[in-house]
């Protein structure tokens, strides 16, 4: 692989890695401060049910029905995935398992658990998309040892340090 076409893949991969942290991070967040304060919420809830408009209730009832301990295991699946970005980001195979094993895990999670009223097929196809994405970009750049890209990847500014 010449020098610009790994530039452009690098390039394309820093882009896709830095989404995916400001979307991933935004979810850890969500779910551990969802994790913290559902009991909290619940018993607001429970004893104000009036201070609640009737259009957000149903979706705030649907929010307090999944267990504590649901929201708690996501945030700890999207820490795993944060820890596959940055390990994809040094250009290590072993990101791409951790991202990917994840976020499969993220997508049967509502399967397993919930209702599958609760599967959010966006999610699923965007899950699928990224690990597609990062794996055909992590594949041109030489990460998972194609004959082509092994050269580029040895001579690559982060595997001489």
């Amino acid at each position: 692989m010449d020098e610009q076409k790994y530039e452009v893949n690098q390039k394309s991969l820093r882009v896709l890695l830095v989404l995916s942290f400001v979307v991933t991070g935004t979810y850890l967040l969500s779910e551990f401060v969802s994790g913290l304060t559902l009991p909290t919420v619940k018993d607001f809830y429970d004893t104000h049910p009036d201070a609640v408009p009737d259009q957000w209730g149903i979706l705030l009832e649907r929010a307090l029905s999944i267990p504590q301990w649901y929201y708690l295991l996501s945030a700890v699946l999207d820490a795993a995935s944060i820890a596959g970005l940055c390990l994809m980001w040094k250009l290590r195979k072993n990101g791409f398992h951790f991202y990917a094993l994840s976020k499969l895990l993220l997508m049967l999670m509502p399967v397993l658990f919930l209702d599958r009223s609760y599967i959010g097929l966006g999610n699923v196809m965007l899950g699928v998309l990224f690990i597609a994405l990062y794996f055909y970009l992590l594949r041109m750049l030489g990460v998972f040892g194609s004959k082509e890209g092994e050269d580029s990847v040895q001579n690559s500014p982060e595997k001489n340090e």
